[in-house]
């Protein structure tokens, strides 16, 4: 039922805060005056006599809001304007008289507000759409730009920008993530995978391009376990047997990115070389290598063993490292070897001299020229590209260079780039089918720094 000051406390209620404390001053003795007046003027219900004596015994001086509240709250008893007047004036008056007690009133402009969705229910629901139409199991995913700062040169230099990232696999439901780094997060939404089907989040060294986005992840899996928490609270309000859903990540870090994330990520575990596979899950398998990149610090290269459905299928991916004979007899078997080339200079080219943190031209000859080394498709991933894209250039020479000794199929990484781990095939680009690696086109950007595609043949004909 409505009352005489139902709506009166949340017009009063900035002017309370204001004179709280101490003697008002005859400014705001005067607004609080007039709004009181206003009120009651303005709506169908007649001023109570308390509210007289409120108003008359603030406005003496010295007299303060709490002690008017007082004066008047002795008068609400006799007041018969209506059922519920008493109850609501003498909690009116008590809200004055402990205004710093109490919680202030939500103001009606935020109440659509709450009642809204929270963003997560609809990054669930892009998730729930996506899910009926993607292609991610037994499925690796290329979501690796460029190296090092390029992402971020090129972004304030040029009118488009470009990102880095890193590689994302699936096999069997269980997602894992490797090195990502700036502008990963994004790239992976963009091509159908969120933060549920992250479980394992690795890092194999201590720099931008690899760990940049490793607290995007871990903001995502705080947010999406918040919100299971939340949903399960409400469940359990009406049904008995709710239990919370949980979202869990494994981490596993080189011993700079465990340290320097270790505030933000209380769990992780150490990344080192094992003497054996090390098993993340029934599925997936892994062994490390340290390789010749930090100047300070660790790095490595990694390899998995995969138990798909008809096959074992192994994956390596060398990191940022400098050619080293260990890194072609642990690669030897790989099916299929992602490399980290970074930028190029003309000594490296040459083979004059090779470059000393990372493969390079040359080092990415010597590797691919291993005589062990036979994967059935190698991608050249993270260009650096200092002086322009030239991506498609730099694979070609590789090959070139390759092809004189050795039969290999060898193509450049580009986020969006997926290959299916059963047949070690890549999708289309256009049509989204299944086609042999060495059987596609590989179709230039139309722009410095765009798109790389992996056009099939019917596509190309159209």
């Amino acid at each position: 039922m409505s009352t005489c000051l139902s709506g009166l406390w949340d017009v009063l209620i900035g002017y309370i805060a204001e004179d709280k404390y101490i003697n008002s001053d005859s400014k705001i003795k005067d607004k609080i005056y007039q709004k009181i007046m206003s009120f009651f003027e303005d709506n169908v219900f007649k001023k109570p006599e308390h509210i007289v004596i409120f108003c008359n015994a603030y406005m003496q001086p010295e007299m303060t809001l709490k002690d008017a509240a007082g004066e008047a709250a002795k008068y609400t008893k006799t007041c018969e304007l209506c059922v519920g007047c008493i109850a609501c004036s003498q909690r009116f008056y008590r809200a004055i008289q402990d205004f710093d007690k109490i919680e202030r009133p939500l103001p009606q402009e935020l109440f659509s507000y709450f009642k809204s969705h929270s963003q997560f229910y609809y990054y669930l629901s892009a998730y729930k759409a996506v899910k009926a139409y993607r292609r991610i199991d037994n499925t690796l995913i290329c979501l690796k730009g460029f190296a090092s700062t390029t992402p971020a040169i090129y972004s304030a230099a040029f009118e488009n920008a470009c990102t880095g990232g890193g590689l994302y696999f699936n096999v069997d439901g269980c997602g894992v993530v490797i090195d990502p780094g700036l502008g990963f997060a994004e790239s992976m939404h963009q091509h159908g995978v969120f933060i549920e089907d992250v479980n394992v989040v690795l890092v194999t060294h201590n720099h931008l391009d690899h760990n940049a986005d490793v607290g995007t992840l871990s903001a995502l899996q705080h947010d999406i376990n918040n919100y299971y928490e939340k949903q399960t609270l409400f469940y359990q309000k009406f049904f008995q047997g709710v239990h919370s859903k949980e979202h869990k990540i494994s981490w596993m870090f080189d011993r700079g990115t465990k340290e320097s994330t270790k505030e933000m990520i209380e769990d992780s575990d150490e990344l080192l070389p094992f003497d054996d596979w090390h098993q993340l899950n029934e599925k997936v398998y892994i062994k490390v290598l340290e390789t010749k990149h930090m100047k300070k610090g660790v790095s490595y290269g990694v390899k998995f063993r995969l138990h798909l459905k008809d096959r074992v299928f192994l994956l390596g991916y060398t990191s940022d490292t400098r050619y080293f004979a260990e890194l072609g007899e642990f690669f030897a078997d790989s099916d299929l070897l992602v490399l980290n080339i970074s930028d190029i200079y003309e000594k490296d080219v040459r083979g004059r001299k090779s470059k000393s943190s990372h493969l390079g031209f040359d080092g990415s000859v010597r590797l691919l020229l291993e005589e062990n080394l036979h994967p059935q498709l190698a991608i050249v991933s993270e260009f650096c590209c200092n002086n322009g894209d030239n991506r498609m250039k730099i694979v070609q020479k590789l090959k070139e260079q390759v092809h004189n000794q050795k039969s290999l199929h060898m193509i450049p990484g580009e986020i969006g780039l997926k290959v299916d781990l059963e047949t070690s095939g890549i999708y289309c680009s256009r049509c989204k089918r299944v086609i042999p690696a060495n059987c596609g086109l590989t179709i230039a950007p139309e722009k410095e720094f765009g798109s790389i595609q992996y056009i099939c043949e019917t596509c190309s004909m159209r």
